[in-house]
Formats: structure tokens, C-alpha cells, sequence
């Protein structure tokens, strides 16, 4: 018999449901909201194309948009749900909860240039995206080690996926764009003890 593979963990990225129109038009960052009716169905989806995956643990974003649809998914294996603050979206600062009409209105130099250099640009008294990354990279290196030999599903945003798995990956973090998830996309990356791998990414596109 062979033995068992323990360098090995597979990371199931869940990019959050739509949010409820009420949020789709502002910068949400760090803060909270709630899906809309079509997001809340995403999550019904997740349970359905998940239901035959084995998945050891469930952690998320401690915002509900994120920590809500990881309990149902949670709820469903008889698992709790891990929340971390960590893995929470970019923090938008003075920017955070307003509408990016209002924002554009009042700086829309400094709106443009944080789209144009999405990655390196920090909104007023925020973090950028790669500090965003940092941290979630401060709490991937803690759970590695408990993560050996499992699969780990986790929900947060999904510039934060993008940015850590453009990281993971060995890409610059202005490429991350290229990793983006639509709401409610799932991603499949595998790490080994001598590389990662890229597995899936937005799995289920082509029945959307």
C-alpha cells in the first residue's frame, strides 16, 4: 500500500455571491453587506456542485457576505465554520461604504488611478491590495502546517483570491486581474511541499 501524500493541500476559493443591489455601487471593502436574491441561489448552487467533494475544513471572512454562504456550506457536512478577520476584503478606508459615484465626484483623479493601478494604489487612510495580501499570506502560514494531508474551502472577496493566488502562483501582483472570479466563482489550487498548481479556476462557467 502506498502511503499516505500529508505534503499536500487543496484550497477550494470561494469568491462571495452577489451582493444586494443596495452594495453592488459602493466601495464595500472591509465592511459588511448582504447578497441579493441571486447571490443567496449561488449558495444553493455551491452545495449542489460541492456535494460529492470531500472538504475537511470551512473558513471565511468574517464579514456576512462571506461567513454566511461558508456556514450553509458548512451546515451541510456537519463542519463549523472558521471566521478571520484576516481574510477580510481590502480595507477601503475614508473610501469604505460610499458609492464609487459620489467618490468619482469628489476625487475622480485619485478613483481613476486606484483602478488603473489596482494592486498598488492605497484609497485615503486604506490599505492597498498588496497589503490586503500580506495578511492573508500571515494567516496562510499558520494553518499550512494543519492543512497537510486536507482540503481547506474558503470565502472571502474576490480581489483578495485574485491577488493571493496571482501570489501563490509566482505572478506579479498586477497581473492579478487575470485570476479574477466573478461573484460566486470557485477556484481550485493545489499545494505541494515542493510547488503549487493551479488546478480549476471559475469550474462550473460554462453552465452559468
Amino acid at each position: 500500500m502506498l502511503p499516505e501524500v500529508r505534503d499536500f493541500c487543496r484550497l477550494i476559493l470561494l469568491r462571495h455571491p452577489e451582493l444586494h443591489e443596495a452594495s453592488g455601487s459602493m466601495a464595500v471593502g472591509a465592511g459588511k453587506a448582504d447578497l441579493s436574491r441571486r447571490g443567496k441561489q449561488r449558495v444553493l448552487e455551491w452545495i449542489e456542485m460541492l456535494k460529492d467533494t470531500t472538504i475537511d475544513t470551512v473558513i471565511a471572512a468574517d464579514q456576512p457576505q462571506s461567513s454566511q454562504p461558508a456556514a450553509a456550506l458548512a451546515r451541510e457536512r456537519g463542519l463549523e465554520v472558521g471566521q478571520e478577520p484576516r481574510l477580510r476584503d481590502q480595507d477601503m478606508g475614508s473610501w469604505q461604504g460610499r458609492s464609487w459615484e459620489e467618490l468619482v465626484q469628489e476625487d475622480s483623479t485619485r478613483v481613476k488611478q486606484f483602478f488603473e493601478h489596482f494592486a498598488e494604489t492605497v484609497p485615503p487612510d486604506g490599505e492597498s491590495l498588496g497589503q490586503a495580501v500580506e495578511r492573508v499570506f500571515t494567516w496562510w502560514k499558520e494553518v499550512l502546517p494543519e492543512g497537510a494531508g486536507k482540503t481547506l474551502a474558503v470565502v472571502t472577496a474576490g480581489s483578495v483570491i485574485a491577488g493571493f493566488a496571482a501570489a501563490m502562483l509566482g505572478m506579479r501582483l498586477s497581473r492579478c486581474l487575470s485570476l479574477s472570479l466573478p461573484h460566486g466563482g470557485v477556484g481550485v489550487i493545489d499545494v505541494f511541499g515542493n510547488g503549487v498548481r493551479l488546478t480549476a479556476w471559475n469550474i462550473d462557467t460554462l453552465n452559468r
